[in-house]
């Protein structure tokens, strides 16, 4: 189990698998569907019953060679979206940062707060030796973020991600060292 992490006035701490927050979390993807149709793996969950069945493979996941080690960002008690590491390879020591929030909560800094405070996760205490951001190349928000903390842009996969509707987008890859990493 992922410990409680304190920043600000937000607390992340894991996502419990019930019908509960898999009803939470379906209707937040729901009240934004085009949004989240191309960035959530698999795409947007049918039913409250995929997201929970969803979430429950993931926790099973989480501890496994550190697979996953995504938090839920709460702000009293509401659950405004996740940011984590949505994969970890601990053989290479390297990491991919993920976030999603809701639709009312972007816009408002959250992920550039919490940002370093994943970062030093990675770092100090999973012992990583670099960090990646991957976003659409389009995606002007996602970029900014990973650009204000540090990140440096290695390159853009072209026509890397083939979405739902047919269309064809490129990714931003960014990356920090942890020689680059400021404690």
């Amino acid at each position: 189990m992922l410990e409680q992490i304190i920043v600000d006035d937000f607390v992340l701490r894991q996502v419990p698998a019930t019908l509960e927050y898999a009803q939470i979390i379906y209707d937040i993807f729901a009240e934004d569907v085009e949004t989240f149709k191309f960035w959530m793996s698999g795409g947007v969950r049918d039913s409250v019953g995929e997201v929970l069945s969803y979430y429950e493979k993931r926790e099973q996941n989480d501890g496994v060679r550190w697979r996953h080690a995504m938090y839920g960002i709460f702000q009293n008690d509401e659950l405004l979206g996740e940011i984590g590491f949505s994969g970890i390879d601990l053989q290479y020591k390297t990491g991919e940062i993920g976030y999603w929030l809701k639709k009312s909560a972007r816009g408002r800094g959250i992920i550039e707060k919490l940002l370093p405070t994943i970062e030093k996760l990675g770092f100090e205490k999973l012992g990583l030796r670099k960090i990646d951001i991957w976003c659409d190349a389009d995606n002007i928000a996602s970029r900014r973020h990973a650009e204000k903390n540090g990140y440096v842009l290695e390159g853009i996969q072209r026509e890397r991600k083939l979405w739902p509707d047919g269309s064809v987008h490129s990714t931003a890859m960014f990356g920090k060292l942890k020689s680059e990493y400021k404690k």
